[in-house]
């Protein structure tokens, strides 16, 4: 997973944690969207997505909004995958380099 791709996915997994936040709380409409959303951030980011589902359990649709797990997904999988941390110097520009 290329840098670029990995941050546009924690973009829309950020964008999925808004929408329940702001919509999730509508009754029925918020269960669907949790299961909607576990098949996306399934897609997204593999078996990790599927720690999603917990979602759906949470039948009042109020508590689940308040904790952003895809996005939690998101900074996992890329804290896994050396996103952050040594692994993420910038590299260094031959042109500018004083060698």
């Amino acid at each position: 997973m290329t840098r670029r791709g990995y941050f546009l996915r924690l973009a829309l997994s950020i964008v999925i944690d808004l929408f329940d936040l702001t919509l999730g709380h509508i009754p029925v409409f918020g269960t669907v969207n949790d299961g909607v959303s576990t098949v996306v951030l399934f897609a997204l980011w593999g078996p990790a997505g599927l720690v999603n589902i917990w979602e759906v359990f949470d039948f009042t649709d109020f508590v689940d909004g308040f904790i952003p797990t895809a996005t939690l997904i998101a900074l996992y999988v890329g804290w896994r995958e050396g996103m952050f941390g040594r692994g993420s110097r910038p590299v260094r520009d031959s042109a500018t380099s004083s060698e």
